[in-house]
């Protein structure tokens, strides 16, 4: 048997990230590690096989194409890709994707769970992926593990032997019972940190701002958990961002300077400080849980949408509690709210108007204010993100476009700037302030599964409040969402796909949000 496998991500394209690690994991780091291993295994039983990590690609895109590139180059039988999964730090277990190859993804994840003792969370079909659907020979993608759940990372480490050989014997279906020597047809490799960031002591490490490079700021890119971009000692823009969100996560003040106070933290691996607790009548975790599984048992989950394929999990379900939020505003006649679930308008700058022929042949009525006219924005807003953005709560600014000063560049799913404010105020940047001040949560971790987000996506421009509207998009979807939602209803030209009626609204749609919708009505959330 002939297998191509190869690591997921890159050298520059980094994967997900534990926090702290040690003891959770790189993804790139470890997924390297084990295509290695798997191959010792594999070559000790007679297997022809062959590897592959990137280490030239500097988007995700090329990324992608790289590795699907090298795989069809091949001459094989079966490709496998090496993942690690990552959620919420509480999330656990494993589980391999497919297309195709559901019997073989069910033997493979049952055996690394076996060598692992992880929890099976089986094979799963997934027809969004790039590296499944463009292989031209059988494919199988693992998620070894997650790599920001302790537990399932002490498991790993334990482990690391059996898992690999593990895999081996199921991807080959060859008996393997004799170790390899741990260099195995293995070419030597530098390793990635010949010396700790931590072994040079904090008080000798200098201020850092932007427009600095060296050793020191290869060393601080490092330290910070979930890096957003390459590791070259260039402190841009994209470190800059990521040195904010590091000080925000983590109490401190968010200057985008990393003084003794930022690199103490970065030291002592200090933890996120707990989230602001949410506005009364918020959302619980139980009650997110639920209404996330609502929205991934739905039709719409699965649905193909028109030139975007299905859906990222983390948009259905992110979009679910976003509407969830939004009809708790709507029951407390916040005023955002009250503007989006408005009758609709003769204006044809409102969407429900310009869409009105769709939302008719569907029976969608939305001739008087409430949750119904709501919902069914919400049902169009679903086929619209999938249309701007592919469902990517991170994507960046079209890069194709001129318009990229702070408040024209465009961000988020919905691919709006912040001008399009001056139609919906004063609701739109009190809505902004309202995120910015932690009194709604934005849904991060639920939009982000099934996501992969590029230096470049996390890029922002300008300054002032267009900068800090480009950032909540990304970081605060529920923002995104409920900030599109006023624009559709009073600028909705604002955006191409609608001017040119390529949005689609699907009926499964909104039968998920009214299941939603019945969910809370029922709990009384």
């Amino acid at each position: 048997m002939k297998i191509a496998i190869s690591s997921g991500h890159g050298k520059y394209i980094r994967g997900a990230r534990g926090e702290p690690v040690p003891p959770q994991l790189d993804e790139v780091d470890e997924a390297r590690k084990v295509v290695e291993r798997v191959a010792d295994y594999l070559r000790t039983a007679g297997v022809t096989v062959e590897t592959f990590h990137d280490d030239t690609s500097h988007d995700q895109s090329t990324n992608l194409d790289t590795i699907v590139d090298w795989h069809n180059r091949q001459t094989r039988e079966l490709d496998v890709s090496v993942h690690f999964n990552a959620y919420d730090h509480s999330a656990h277990g494993s589980e391999v994707l497919y297309v195709t190859q559901e019997m073989r993804a069910r033997e493979v994840c049952d055996a690394i769970c076996a060598a692992g003792g992880f929890t099976n969370r089986g094979a799963k079909y997934r027809g969004d992926l790039a590296f499944l659907n463009g292989t031209d020979e059988p494919a199988i993608l693992l998620e070894t593990c997650f790599c920001d759940n302790t537990g399932d990372s002490n498991l790993y480490h334990e482990n690391f032997e059996n898992i690999c050989q593990a895999i081996a014997q199921s991807v080959s279906g060859e008996n393997i019972e004799v170790a390899p020597p741990p260099d195995a047809g293995r070419p030597p490799q530098r390793p990635q940190w010949p010396d700790r960031p931590e072994n040079i002591p904090v008080e000798d490490r200098p201020t850092l701002h932007q427009g600095d490079e060296g050793q020191h700021v290869l060393d601080m890119q490092r330290m910070i958990p979930r890096f957003s971009g390459e590791f070259d000692g260039d402190f841009g823009p994209t470190t800059y961002d990521n040195v904010v969100r590091y000080q925000r996560s983590r109490g401190l003040e968010a200057d985008g300077i990393c003084g003794q106070q930022t690199w103490g933290a970065l030291y002592d691996h200090k933890l996120p400080v707990p989230p602001p607790p949410p506005p009364p009548g918020a959302l619980t975790p139980h009650d997110q849980a639920l209404i996330m599984s609502i929205a991934n048992e739905s039709d719409i989950a699965d649905y193909i949408w028109d030139d975007r394929g299905v859906a990222p999990t983390g948009w259905t379900q992110g979009m679910a509690l976003s509407f969830a939020q939004t009809y708790l505003k709507l029951r407390q006649n916040h005023p955002a709210a009250v503007e989006m679930a408005k009758a609709r308008t003769s204006s044809d700058k409102d969407a429900l108007n310009v869409y009105r022929d769709d939302f008719s042949r569907l029976g969608m009525s939305n001739e008087t204010d409430g949750i119904d006219t709501l919902r069914h924005l919400y049902a169009l807003m679903l086929g619209h993100g999938m249309r701007e953005s592919s469902g990517q709560h991170c994507c960046g600014r079209d890069m194709s476009a001129e318009n990229w000063e702070s408040d024209t560049c465009e961000a988020g799913a919905f691919q709006t700037s912040y001008n399009a404010s001056n139609a919906s105020n004063p609701e739109f940047d009190n809505l902004m302030d309202e995120y910015l001040r932690g009194l709604s949560p934005g849904y991060l971790d639920a939009f982000s599964e099934g996501v992969s987000c590029s230096a470049s996506d996390w890029e922002n421009y300008g300054s002032g409040r267009g900068l800090e509207f480009q950032e909540l998009c990304k970081n605060a979807p529920a923002f995104s969402a409920e900030s599109c939602a006023l624009t559709l209803r009073n600028l909705c030209n604002h955006y191409g796909p609608i001017n040119r009626h390529e949005t689609e609204l699907r009926r499964e749609a909104d039968e998920m949000f009214q299941a939603v919708q019945d969910y809370m009505d029922e709990v009384e959330v």
